[in-house]
């Protein structure tokens, strides 16, 4: 709604009352006292000059945009990241052994410490060291219990794609070592190599949860161990 004020002009009374008396004596002495008087009388009812409020209604202004908030988690380029996995572990290319020794499954963990690269397109790649243990379950034919236990060092990497469901490639090279009570089977050690996939979950900041399956291997002669590994595993970004 608009407001205008309209303005009247104001009549002069003191032009008007001197045009009319002139022109009254002028035209008659006698009756300058009576013109006189109806010239007073006029000056007196002229109004003044009056103001009058116009309303001009119009559209109402358009209410205000609402207010969005957004909140997006801005990931550094470089993170240090700490992992740890747990998994179960099932020999696979079992060799015959002398006294009848059969491994059977067992299960193990890692330890992971790396730094994760945020790469263009979304992708992390994240080269790592980390230390793994994998215990054998074994036994001979006389129910002698005659275990394995794998130890290794590794280096690595690991590329994940996704920001809330992350499918991840890994693959490591290091040093491993077999230890056991068999006499059949000489302690030995060599080149452990080990690649996997898994898929991860990224619900709370910082923090993955996943699975993952891998196949492992270490070359210590005679018997190499080989063995595929499932399990569960976390991610801390630091």
């Amino acid at each position: 709604m608009v407001r205008m004020t309209k303005s009247h002009p104001r009549r002069c009374p003191s032009l008007c009352f001197i045009v009319i008396v002139s022109t009254t004596l002028r035209r008659s002495r006698g009756r300058a006292v009576p013109a006189t008087l109806a010239c007073l009388a006029v000056l007196c009812v002229s109004s003044g000059a009056r103001a009058q409020t116009v309303y001009v209604y119009g559209p109402p202004p358009p209410p205000p945009p609402p207010r969005y908030y957004y909140y997006e988690e801005v990931e550094p380029p470089y993170a240090l990241s700490l992992g740890a996995d747990l998994e179960g572990a099932v020999p696979v290319n079992v060799p015959r052994f002398l006294d009848g020794n059969t491994l059977r499954g067992g299960g193990g963990f890692k330890v992971r410490i790396g730094e994760r690269v945020r790469l263009r397109g979304g992708a992390r790649l994240t080269p790592e060291l980390g230390y793994g243990y994998d215990h054998l379950f074994a036994t001979d034919d006389i129910g002698n219990s005659y275990s394995w236990d794998m130890h290794r060092v590794f280096a690595g990497a690991r590329i994940a794609f996704g920001r809330f469901l992350v499918p991840v490639f890994y693959a490591h090279v290091g040093y491993g070592w077999r230890t056991t009570e068999d006499p059949t089977v000489p302690e030995a050690s060599g080149l452990a190599f080990d690649f996997g996939g898994a898929l991860d979950l990224h619900l709370i900041p910082h923090l993955g949860l996943g699975a993952h399956i891998e196949y492992a291997t270490i070359d210590a002669q005679p018997y190499t161990p080989q063995w595929l590994a499932f399990g569960l595993h976390a991610d801390l970004v630091l």
